[in-house]
């Protein structure tokens, strides 16, 4: 039995630098395959959360907070079941500070997962288009209503207010799996997920993995999903810029944060750009 339940700031640290060495270690098919997984994960807590945010019977802040219980259901299937998560993955740079592998290997692993994430997230799509819930008679769903306001209005988004709310987004969820893995015990790692990620929902934030099951949904709800490939990257590109910033604030800033921001630019001028 542990003495304690909760792990150290150091602790942290520690098993985020091994986290990220097992990512940097890991195969093409590996990421691949883990990535879908997690953007099937993340996708389904969208679907939950969708349903909550479509019935309507609740206070708006009262359902948004419910919604954010739901939806964290996806990042906590990802850090306990197993998967990449493109916007978790911003924590490899602590492995990187440490010198425990290059640059090119992160990269790696962003490119890979975000395709992978963006595979999974269209498998749910098409399984809940598949399934009929987006349509209710001749018309639209509770669901399927909402699921179109809400890929409408993040394809309007300009690029700055989608990029600094993508910063805001990954805050939390770099946060959210930080804490996770402070925690010893399941429960513990739960609730930690729950908090930051509800807080991310209400806020009305943007995830970018998120964004790959809501985008692809309006479209193919309207029938524009081949004409509105192009316009959705809009939306993901200044999100998914945004979600990088976000996670690596969190891997500079905290905790030690001078420490590791100048150990951070050291590495910088001791290394090639090729690391």
């Amino acid at each position: 039995m542990p003495e304690s339940l909760m792990l150290t700031p150091k602790e942290i640290n520690d098993t985020l630098v091994g986290i990220g060495q097992k990512k940097a270690g890991l195969t093409l098919f590996e990421l691949f395959m883990y990535a879908i997984l997690a953007g099937l994960y993340i996708a389904l807590g969208a679907v939950g959360a969708s349903v909550v945010l479509a019935g309507g019977v609740a206070d708006p802040g009262v359902a948004k907070m419910f919604a954010g219980v739901v939806f964290s259901t996806g990042l906590i299937l990802v850090l306990l079941a197993g998967a990449e998560l493109f916007t978790g993955n911003m924590l490899m740079t602590a492995g990187f500070i440490e010198k425990k592998f290059f640059f090119v290997h992160i990269l790696r692993n962003w490119a890979i997962v975000w395709f992978g994430n963006f595979i999974g997230a269209l498998l749910v799509v098409f399984l809940v288009f598949g399934s009929g819930y987006f349509f209710s008679g001749e018309g639209l769903s509770k669901l399927g209503e909402f699921l179109v306001k809400t890929g409408d209005t993040k394809m309007a988004l300009e690029f700055w207010p989608a990029f600094l709310r993508g910063i805001l987004c990954n805050i939390l969820v770099c946060l959210a799996v930080v804490i996770s893995l402070s925690s010893i015990s399941t429960e513990g790692k739960i609730l930690a997920t729950v908090f930051p990620i509800t807080v991310f929902i209400i806020g009305g934030f943007e995830h970018s993995v998120a964004n790959m099951f809501f985008l692809p949904s309006a479209l193919m709800i309207k029938g524009e999903l081949l004409e509105g490939l192009v316009p959705m990257f809009h939306n993901l590109i200044p999100v998914t810029l945004g979600n990088i910033v976000g996670g690596v604030i969190i891997v500079l800033l905290h905790p030690k944060s001078y420490k590791r921001l100048r150990k951070f630019l050291a590495y910088g001028k001791n290394f090639n750009l090729k690391y």
